[in-house]
């Protein structure tokens, strides 16, 4: 009986599976707070990630072309003789390979001119005197336009993939105060289109007049 009781003394005092016990909570809690940690970490790389992939797609949109030209650029002239001058601009535009369809709604999409003379931001709703033009097989009448829109492929305000638009810009309707030449384009000049869609880049159509002008001028 008193070895058995010394025996029980003995236990009791040791005191090494207590310590491993402290030890594996211990041990637990690390693994808990380790475990939160990493899911935070894990759940803000996710959100990093993810939100780089929206700002990249939003680049792309961004600086990708969304329309472009289809075809020359033809310079048109009413007048005749040495000194004769580019008058009317015609060109025709799609959307560009792999791009969303287009709004060509003049609240939406805005086409500047610019020569050697002047800058006109907007020709499209804004520049010139009363000028008929045609958006989607309607007829509108504007005191504000210079500028012609027709579906020659499709219709509707929306250029879509596989349509096509004919642009003509009346330059005679493009004047500086008196100066009711200033729209045109003389001999050798250089004059830039700039059409901005609501989506995608900047298109900048450069082009050169002729030396010598003539009825119908291809542009290139």
């Amino acid at each position: 009986m008193e070895k058995w009781i010394k025996t029980t003394r003995r236990f009791a005092r040791n005191k090494k599976a207590i310590s491993g016990l402290e030890t594996a909570i211990v041990l637990i809690a690390f693994v808990i707070v380790a475990s939160a940690f990493a899911y935070a970490v894990l759940n803000m790389g996710f959100l990093a990630t993810q939100k780089s992939q929206e700002v990249v797609a939003g680049g792309l949109a961004a600086a990708s072309s969304a329309v472009v030209v289809d075809g020359p650029v033809y310079g048109y002239s009413n007048q005749t003789g040495a000194t004769a001058n580019c008058t009317t601009i015609i060109f025709w535009l799609k959307t560009a390979a792999g791009a969303d369809s287009v709004d060509l709604n003049v609240n939406k999409t805005t086409i500047g001119y610019q020569n050697p003379r002047g800058v006109w931001p907007n020709i499209y709703n804004t520049g010139g005197s009363t000028l008929s033009y045609t958006v989607g097989g309607v007829t509108y009448s504007s005191t504000k336009t210079a500028l012609v829109v027709e579906w020659e492929v499709g219709s509707g305000y929306t250029l879509d993939r596989n349509e096509k638009v004919r642009v003509t810009i009346d330059l005679g309707q493009l004047s500086t105060g008196t100066n009711i030449k200033a729209g045109w384009v003389m001999k050798n000049e250089q004059f830039k289109i700039i059409v901005k869609p609501p989506t995608g880049s900047v298109l900048d159509i450069v082009r050169y007049a002729p030396p010598e002008v003539k009825t119908v001028n291809d542009l290139g």
